[in-house]
């Protein structure tokens, strides 16, 4: 057939496979771990002094009452099993419902025990002393007759009876819904992500506007900055600002102030710090784009300028406002590290689903799946809420004319500087105090003022392993999103098949929607078991890492090819050249710049990566993210740990600063 000779159309079918594979298939993993569930477990232990005693923390869905001599077991107000010692090794067994009771022996050779409609798999863990290393006594069963068995095992064993059978259920999601711990959780995720947006959205759009429309002098530098500030690892500002303003903070300390910033309003403020650059560039970049004509309209009519600015600009530019509020707004909802570090005790949904789900005092991974599956809803529902507001106005221009720069008094022009001043310093605080911090002495956790390169020379003679994790993690991300990033771009401007090329878009841009955390859970419940696994790998990051950042290199091929003409291409080929090789030779080198720069974004975003990081990695592949942020957790020598950062810092602002400095200010400033 003609469609299978085309190249392209066999691409696209393999990359739309591996998305679903790697994006689609784990969410549905998800979302069924979160509607299917087992039925429940129970457990006790056979003491043989004391009797039978219900280990309540390992119960689940089973009712355990009595006392020593004999328990009682129900499920859903209903009786099912009656349990006795029967000797210092064994229990007896009786049914307390219709149908008897009996054991199996399984193809494991485990023992099941049938009673009630129920199939319990019992399983026993013995204690043993230290020098005592003989194997406990296996489980066996005796059938008494009368409904009865007996069951033997080991001395003082802890026996658990687990009913495996799975069934869908909206149990998981009633209980999230009506626990107090869980709603908190989402309550306090929406309160930090609501309040952190809008205070970031006030500067952010504040910023852009008097930077867009008025001459202020340094504007390139203040756009390489904030471009600078809007890629920084997520737990940098948490733990700089929690050293300054903490309740043994510097700051706090040297002005003997009863203050500090642990809790949620510290990390409402850490947040809005952390998004408000993204919020400022593209609310720049729309307030850049607007046409001139429209402005001289409304003041030819007699507007004022303060009229003219909220009946004419910032509504031609809501579109990419709202875009901006809505990237911040996801980014505030996923953050992990920021509530970890300066809010221990503050319970959030990222923090819930990473606790339920791995930490040792976890072991809910249905709740973990639920959280998750919450999450995705409130992402979902804010990108709806976005799209139903763009949807119901317009906002096209026939753009004639860029606006020009407005000229600006001194004073104003004070003003402005100083503005942006003071945003840039908030903004680096954390920058600064990691850099300054790095070359001082720390003794129990505090700085002393003291010089030292002891941390530099103490992280190159022992911690740069997870340096080189992280780096070699970041080169084959990138490149692997450069290769499959540029071909999906092309598929979806130039062949545009009817069903591939739109389902491959939808699916490439979903991990905007799905957060760290969860996209990592996900991929556990896929390769935690055969035919593939690949949990606890390197591989297993670098999968997580490529289609988390994908998004990135796809839009930013994508843009550049729009922007070259399509006959460039059709004169390649009219000269005889095949489609494939008229792309590598002709196409491929005029949209390389947009590609790089999708590709440096990929990069920058792949050393800062923590939500997921933390959820997937295992030694010895542990990046340089992971370290920094569980020492800080830990509250142990900084010092080791701010000299790593600053070398992280290294690895993200040399290639941005030569991306946005050859790249993006030099296209955008001059208007």
């Amino acid at each position: 057939m003609k469609v299978w000779r085309d190249s392209w159309f066999l691409f696209a079918i393999v990359a739309l496979a591996f998305c679903v594979g790697l994006i689609v298939v784990p969410q549905f993993r998800l979302l069924s771990a979160s509607l299917i569930t087992a039925g429940g477990r129970f457990a006790i232990v056979h003491r043989a002094t004391a009797g039978l005693e219900a280990v309540r923390e390992l119960s689940d869905r089973f009712e355990v009452s009595g006392i020593a001599e004999a328990l009682s077991v129900g499920t859903n107000g209903e009786a099912l099993l009656s349990l006795q010692p029967d000797g210092p090794q064994t229990i007896r067994l009786t049914a307390l419902s219709g149908g008897g009771i009996r054991a199996t022996i399984d193809s494991d050779g485990s023992t099941t025990i049938l009673a009630g409609g129920r199939s319990l798999h019992v399983t026993q863990q013995v204690p043993t002393g230290l020098f005592n290393r003989k194997a406990p006594d296996p489980l066996s069963t005796t059938d008494l007759g009368n409904g009865s068995l007996r069951l033997s095992h080991g001395l003082n064993a802890y026996l658990t009876f687990e009913d495996r059978t799975l069934s869908a259920t909206l149990a998981n999601y009633v209980s999230f819904f009506t626990s107090r711990d869980t709603l908190a959780a989402t309550i306090n995720s929406l309160v930090v992500a609501i309040a952190s947006t809008a205070l970031a959205g006030l500067v952010g759009v504040s910023l852009a506007y008097v930077v867009a429309r008025f001459a202020v002098r340094g504007r390139k530098i203040i756009i390489l900055l904030i471009t600078m500030a809007s890629i920084s690892p997520p737990f940098l500002g948490a733990y700089a600002w929690r050293l300054l303003l903490g309740r043994n903070g510097l700051i706090t300390r040297s002005l003997a102030v009863d203050f500090s910033i642990v809790g949620i309003h510290g990390v409402i403020w850490v947040i809005a710090w952390l998004v408000f650059p993204i919020i400022f560039l593209l609310s720049y970049d729309a307030l850049t784009g607007l046409d001139e004509g429209h402005v001289e309209a409304a003041a030819s009519l007699g507007a004022r300028p303060s009229r003219i600015r909220w009946t004419v600009e910032v509504p031609l530019a809501m579109p990419g406002i709202l875009i901006g509020l809505y990237l911040a707004t996801m980014a505030a909802l996923a953050d992990f590290g920021t509530p970890r570090i300066i809010a221990l005790d503050l319970n959030v949904l990222p923090v819930l689903v990473y606790t339920s789900f791995l930490s040792e005092g976890g072991g809910n991974p249905g709740l973990a799946a639920t959280g998750s599956m919450v999450l995705v809803g409130l992402s979902s529902a804010f990108l709806f809420a976005q799209q139903v507001y763009l949807a119901r106005r317009t906002f096209a221009v026939v753009s004639a004319r860029p606006p020009r720069a407005k000229p600006i008094r001194p004073g104003g022009q004070i003003a402005a500087v100083g503005f942006a001043a003071l945003v840039l310093f908030f903004a680096f605080v954390p920058h600064l105090t990691v850099l300054v911090t790095s070359f001082l002495r720390w003794r129990v956790g505090l700085p002393e003022p003291v010089f030292t390169t002891a941390n530099y020379l103490a992280m190159f003679n022992s911690n740069l392993a997870s340096a080189w994790v992280t780096l070699s993690l970041g080169i084959a991300g990138t490149l692997a999103a450069l290769a499959l990033g540029v071909g999906i771009a092309y598929v979806l401007v130039r062949k545009r098949y009817r069903i591939i090329a739109p389902a491959l878009n939808f699916i490439v841009m979903l991990p905007y929607v799905i957060p760290g955390t969860v996209l990592g859970i996900g991929l556990i419940l896929i390769f935690n078991d055969g035919p593939i696994i690949l949990t606890g790998t390197w591989l297993i990051l670098a999968i997580a890492y490529l289609i988390r950042n994908l998004p990135f290199t796809v839009k930013a091929a994508e843009a550049a090819l729009n922007q070259v003409h399509p006959a460039l291409e059709e004169a390649a080929m009219s000269l005889g050249a095949r489609p494939l090789r008229s792309f590598l030779t002709v196409t491929a080198p005029l949209m390389l710049a947009g590609a790089v720069t999708g590709a440096t974004l990929t990069f920058l975003h792949i050393v800062t990566e923590l939500s997921s990081t933390i959820v997937l990695y295992r030694p010895p592949w542990k990046p340089l993210t992971a370290v920094i942020f569980e020492n800080t957790l830990r509250d142990s020598d900084f010092g080791v740990s701010a000299a790593q950062t600053v070398l992280l810092m290294l690895i993200i602002y040399v290639p941005l600063y030569l991306v946005v400095r050859y790249g993006r200010s030099e296209r955008r400033i001059d208007v």
